[in-house]
């Protein structure tokens, strides 16, 4: 492939000064239009647009942007995008063009989330956080009975097997912080084995070569995802939603799982109905967290709300300090691969739906 160098990027969303810098010393031409209104009359220039997760604002077609190379979106998510004319257009082209997500930068919060979270649930620190702060009380052991005894114990991490549902960026980062705490890590994907990461990767995270999991399920085998189920003392879901994923956890599985599980959701939140989780929570999970719901948002009558044994987040896990000087760099990093004959990081695959 020849190599060739991107002189111009359209930027279409708000950014830092900072990464907004680092992007006009790294191409010769920035055009910066954060409100997504760009003049009609750059258009024929572009060769990289810079947008959200819903796609170029105010671009329908590849006739308007005759020199474009790549579109890079900021978020993780390309469900939105995929609905989008113009990225429609590209996914169904011959490969010429490129979209990718900001896979990646997300490392650097959600996974923390995800820990914070399973340690929040294991200590019951919410309850005892809220009666402290509304009652303004010492609250007694006996407050927080469970299956092992009348008074409140404090369940560690050691020695548990944390059930990682999708292992991507998110699941890798994640089965790195767990292994700390002495969790045996296993994982699903919808190979059954381990690959290599060749997406963005932040420095010092993740799990590159696939080899924390101390066993790989096949999703997509029933009795593979089965077993893996039934040994996750701790499933941590973080799948896009693809025509695969939706609703893929039903009660027949959640039943898998084993008593006093915890399930953590950081994916989408149509992986499983609140009904299926309603009925998780009433039968043998000790309890969940979830940054994603079904629908989003909640309804604000929704019985989920005030499950004792539930805490709801508002799908912000993602908001991560950073964020946008992160997604710059990666955009940068692609546009050097480009440059140099190699493929953008995290490009969208349109079979697989991100």
């Amino acid at each position: 492939m020849a190599h060739t160098t991107i002189t111009t990027v359209l930027v279409l969303l708000p950014l830092p000064s900072s990464a907004l810098a680092h992007l006009r010393t790294s191409v010769a031409t920035v055009h910066y239009h954060p409100d997504g209104n760009a003049p009609k009359h750059i258009l024929p220039t572009t060769e990289v647009i810079f947008c959200s997760w819903s796609g170029p604002p105010g671009i329908t077609t590849l006739a308007e942007v005759p020199r474009l190379r790549h579109v890079q979106l900021s978020t993780s998510g390309v469900e939105k995008a995929l609905g989008h004319s113009l990225v429609k257009e590209i996914m169904q082209g011959d490969g010429r063009i490129s979209i990718s997500s900001a896979s990646g930068i997300h490392a650097a919060s959600i996974p923390n989330y995800c820990v914070a979270m399973v340690i929040n649930l294991l200590h019951r620190l919410d309850s005892q956080l809220y009666i402290g702060r509304t009652e303004r009380r010492w609250a007694a052991s006996e407050e927080f009975p469970s299956r092992a005894g009348p008074n409140y114990v404090a369940r560690g991490l050691r020695g548990k097997t944390a059930g990682l549902l999708g292992y991507g960026h998110l699941g890798r980062e994640t089965a790195r912080l767990l292994q700390a705490f002495g969790v045996n890590i296993i994982a699903a994907n919808s190979s059954g084995k381990a690959t290599v990461d060749d997406g963005f990767i932040l420095p010092g995270t993740g799990d590159r070569e696939g080899t924390i999991p101390s066993t790989y399920y096949c999703s997509r085998d029933a009795t593979a995802f089965h077993e893996f189920l039934s040994r996750s003392q701790i499933l941590i879901c973080s799948l896009p939603s693809t025509p695969q994923t939706v609703m893929m956890l039903g009660k027949p599985e959640m039943d898998l799982l084993p008593e006093d599980a915890i399930f953590i959701n950081v994916g989408r939140g149509d992986l499983l109905s609140s009904d299926t989780l309603m009925h998780a929570l009433n039968t043998n999970l000790l309890g969940a967290a979830i940054d994603v719901t079904d629908p989003e948002p909640l309804p604000t009558d929704h019985p989920l709300w005030s499950h004792p044994n539930l805490l709801i987040t508002p799908h912000l896990s993602g908001d991560a300090e950073g964020e946008k000087e992160m997604a710059t760099e990666l955009l940068v990093g692609s546009i050097r691969r480009m440059e140099s004959g190699g493929l953008a990081f995290n490009a969208v695959n349109v079979n697989k739906g991100y």
